[in-house]
């Protein structure tokens, strides 16, 4: 599936670190005549120091620049654990440090002077997988708050019912791992229906998905 021919948004950002000004001035009047928002920058400290990492978007990032290099700039963004995605331009010869980069998780990488369909398709699958990212960290982040908020028992109950098992053998498990600690299934299923308005789920089929998606899954006996 390609992303190439979808308007983007008003507000889809586009970075352009190049020391270069006819290439930030040529790539700036591309995209923003394509409906980006575009910043630029002439070098990677200005960059890192100056965008907003957190914000959804791509950069197009030259491997080589004065001061900091490309892939220096490419690993100060990892390390901040940045939802941009980045495509790399490079110059004639560069070749085995943009394959490199891509290796580490750059979307693509293209040669100067870029194709202008190509920057285009390779700008919007970045821009796409960015976003995408981004919903998914904020989704996680939305679901491990409403975990977050249910009591220390209703998380370990929670983690026994996102298995698939009944109200029953839930209490039968409980029991068997806190003896001095015995709880029915009728109590069981009083924190079920607590759990479901919490988390705003209404299935145990739902409540295993999300168990699997905050990497709970493995450790029932061990709850946040």
């Amino acid at each position: 599936m390609t992303h190439a021919h979808l308007a983007p948004a008003a507000d889809t950002l586009v970075h352009i670190v190049d020391d270069d000004e006819g290439v930030r001035q040529s790539l700036a009047a591309l995209l923003l005549a394509r409906g980006y928002t575009v910043h630029t920058f002439t070098g990677g400290a200005t960059f890192l120091s100056q965008a907003s990492l957190a914000q959804p978007g791509c950069v197009l990032l030259d491997l080589r620049m004065d001061g900091m290099s490309g892939l220096q700039v490419f690993e100060a963004m990892r390390q901040q654990g940045t939802v941009l995605k980045t495509v790399f331009l490079s110059a004639h010869g560069e070749l085995a440090s943009a394959v490199a980069a891509v290796k580490q998780g750059a979307v693509d990488w293209l040669e100067k002077p870029c194709d202008e369909q190509t920057l285009l398709a390779a700008v919007s699958k970045a821009t796409h997988l960015s976003q995408e990212q981004a919903h998914q960290m904020q989704r996680r982040g939305l679901l491990l708050e409403r975990w977050n908020a249910l009591s220390p028992r209703q998380q370990e109950v929670a983690q026994l019912l996102a298995t698939g098992i009944s109200s029953k053998e839930v209490a039968r498990a409980l029991a068997q791992r806190d003896p001095e600690r015995p709880i029915d299934p009728r109590t069981v299923d009083t924190h079920r229906s607590a759990i479901f308005l919490k988390l705003d789920i209404r299935s145990s089929h739902e409540l295993g998905m999300l168990v699997e998606d905050l990497g709970l899954s493995g450790s029932p006996s061990h709850p946040l």
